[in-house]
């Protein structure tokens, strides 16, 4: 079983974090053994004062977005990555088929008409494996604005049962911060990569009105993988989830201990490495829209 953490980046019109890419994921992957190369950027001088150390960080960003589209990012800051990943796997571990349908999106239940993102992903027999609970900005609530406003796609997040899971709201709201305040920097970078001010982005990514998602996923191991959950690329390279772009700004992602993530490159798929304590970094659809003059928007699976 595998868990990772994506931060999606909706600044404003749901502005989220990630290059264009096609994501997929390989079936049996474990013999795709050929591994794209990844730049790794130490971002820590977009927190700093140093403008000639920022834009060196600028120009790395530059040079990534015109390559492969991703990049590892270390020096964020985080310091409780480990505690993460044990906190969300212990949660997919746990939780029961009651309780992943007592927090389903309105696309398995209907009756949740107020959760059309918020909530859990369901696996689907003999079709999808992946599941995954996706939260949005934790001040939302009943009284907030945006909320009463019956703003489209804004919603209150759903939280499992907080005596069955003592601090997993607390620790996964305060760790949403924590990843918030990384895409904010990463936005300072890309500001001065497109020569504009550092704080170019900073009008639309504020913390009482941010779209920002992040999303808990689970891809499990199954052997015999379902056959009707495996899916087949143009090439005929067998995978385990459909071949996508994101459809955000900015995703940042936290992928420790297993290369889970493939990427479509001239050269056939090859996986991204995992990475225990970077994060990594690619721009959306809605990046590539905005930014066509420096992303490349990859293809991952």
């Amino acid at each position: 079983m595998f868990s990772s953490c994506q931060l999606y980046l909706i600044v404003s019109l749901w502005l989220t974090t990630s290059t264009k890419i096609f994501e997929v994921q390989i079936y049996n992957a474990k013999m795709l053994t050929t591994e794209v190369s990844i730049p790794t950027i130490d971002m820590s001088p977009l927190y700093g004062d140093n403008t000639a150390a920022k834009l060196e960080v600028a120009r790395h960003i530059d040079a990534a977005c015109r390559g492969t589209g991703f990049f590892f990012a270390k020096g964020h800051g985080v310091d409780c990555l480990r505690e993460f990943f044990n906190i969300v796997d212990h949660f997919h571990k746990k939780i029961t088929d009651k309780e992943r349908w007592e927090m389903a999106i309105a696309a398995y239940d209907p009756q949740h008409k107020d959760h059309i993102l918020t909530g859990y992903y369901l696996p689907v027999k003999d079709k999808k494996t992946v599941q995954s609970f996706y939260i949005q900005n934790p001040t939302f609530s009943a009284d907030h604005p945006l909320i009463q406003a019956n703003t489209p796609l804004h919603e209150i997040n759903v939280w499992p049962d907080a005596e069955k899971y003592p601090g997993f709201r607390e620790f996964i709201e305060t760790y949403y911060w924590k990843a918030f305040n990384v895409s904010k920097a990463l936005l300072r970078g890309i500001a001065l990569a497109l020569g504009k001010d550092q704080d170019f982005f900073e009008p639309f990514f504020q913390p009482e009105s941010t779209m920002s998602s992040m999303r808990l996923i689970r891809y499990p191991y199954i052997d015999p993988y379902p056959p009707g959950a495996i899916k087949t690329a143009a090439d005929g390279t067998k995978l385990s989830f459909e071949t996508h772009a994101d459809v955000s700004l900015l995703t940042v992602l936290y992928q420790p201990f297993v290369a889970n993530l493939q990427v479509d490159t001239a050269d056939g798929y090859k996986s991204i490495p995992s990475s225990d304590d970077c994060y990594l970094v690619n721009g959306g659809l809605f990046c590539n829209a905005l930014l066509t003059t420096i992303t490349r928007l990859p293809s991952i699976a």
